[in-house]
C-alpha cells in the first residue's frame, strides 16, 4: 500500500462554537473522488478532517509513513480483503485508541465478519454514507457501533455457540432478572420474544433493556453485543480472511 498525504481541512465559517471540540477524522482511500466525497458529508461544524490516499499494493503494507492522529479512521473498503484487513489493523497497531469506520459496498457476511472481529465501531455502505457517515462517526466517537441490525444478528448468530465471557463485574451487577434479560439480547431479541421467552409484559422487558444497558454504560442493543464480543480474546490461528 503506498500512501499520499492530503491537506488537513481549514475551519473558517461554519467553525464548531466556542467550547465545542471538534471529532478528528481521517479518511483513507484509494480514489480521490472518493475521499472528497467522503470529506464533504462531515460538516466543519463538527469535524476536523484529515485525507490520505492509499493504494492497495502487494507486500507494501509495513513500507507506509506514519499515519496521521486521528480519534476516528473512515476506510473506504474498495480493495482485496487481505489489503483491508492489513490497514485496520495498522490502525489499530499504530493507534490503539483510535476507532474504525468502514465504507464498502460489500456487506457480505465473508467480507464483513472479518472486519468486525478486528473491532471496527461502524460498518455502512457507500449508498447510505450521503445520509448516515456524520452520524456514524459521532456515534463511534461516543463509544458507541454502528452496523446493519441483520448482518449484526447474523454475526451474533455465529457466535453463540462459543463460550461467553462476562464483562468483567456483569453477574455482580445484573439481577437474575436483568441477567435473563441481558442473555436475551446478546441473541439480539427484540422486546415482543424476550416478553414472549420470560412471560413477562413487553413494558417490563423495556424496564429491564434499559437497566440492562445503563449498567453496562451502552446506548444500544449492538453496542451491548460487540461489547460483549470484544471481550473475548482474539483467536489470531483460526480462520483467516479470504479473498486477494
Amino acid at each position: 500500500m503506498r500512501s499520499t498525504r492530503r491537506g488537513t481541512a481549514k475551519h473558517a465559517a461554519g467553525s464548531p462554537k466556542p467550547g465545542a471540540r471538534a471529532v478528528s477524522v481521517c479518511l483513507l482511500s484509494p480514489h480521490p473522488f472518493v475521499l472528497e466525497n467522503l470529506r464533504s458529508l462531515l460538516p466543519r461544524a463538527k469535524f476536523e478532517v484529515q485525507s490520505e490516499r492509499v493504494e492497495y499494493l502487494p507486500g507494501q503494507g509495513s513500507a507506509l509513513p506514519g499515519l496521521p492522529e486521528a480519534e476516528i479512521f473512515v476506510l473506504d473498503a474498495n480493495g482485496p480483503l487481505r489489503a483491508v484487513v492489513a490497514l485496520i489493523s495498522r490502525v489499530k497497531s499504530e493507534q490503539p485508541g483510535a476507532r474504525v469506520v468502514v465504507v464498502s459496498d460489500e456487506m457480505s457476511e465473508d467480507g464483513a465478519f472479518p472486519l468486525m472481529r478486528l473491532g471496527i465501531r461502524g460498518l455502512l455502505r457507500y449508498a447510505d454514507a450521503a445520509t448516515q457517515l456524520a452520524a456514524a462517526v459521532q456515534s463511534v466517537q461516543e463509544g458507541g457501533y454502528w452496523v446493519p441490525r441483520l448482518l449484526l444478528s447474523r454475526f451474533v448468530f455465529g457466535i453463540l455457540d462459543q463460550p461467553r465471557l462476562p464483562v468483567p463485574g456483569e453477574a455482580r451487577r445484573l439481577s437474575p432478572r436483568e441477567r435473563q434479560v441481558h442473555e436475551a439480547l446478546l441473541e439480539n431479541l427484540s422486546n415482543k420474544e424476550i416478553a414472549s421467552r420470560l412471560n413477562l409484559s413487553e413494558r417490563t422487558v423495556k424496564f429491564h433493556v434499559s437497566n440492562v444497558l445503563a449498567k453496562h454504560r451502552v446506548r444500544r442493543r449492538a453496542d451491548l453485543i460487540l461489547q460483549n464480543y470484544h471481550a473475548r480474546p482474539f483467536e489470531t490461528g483460526g480462520e483467516k480472511p479470504s479473498g486477494d
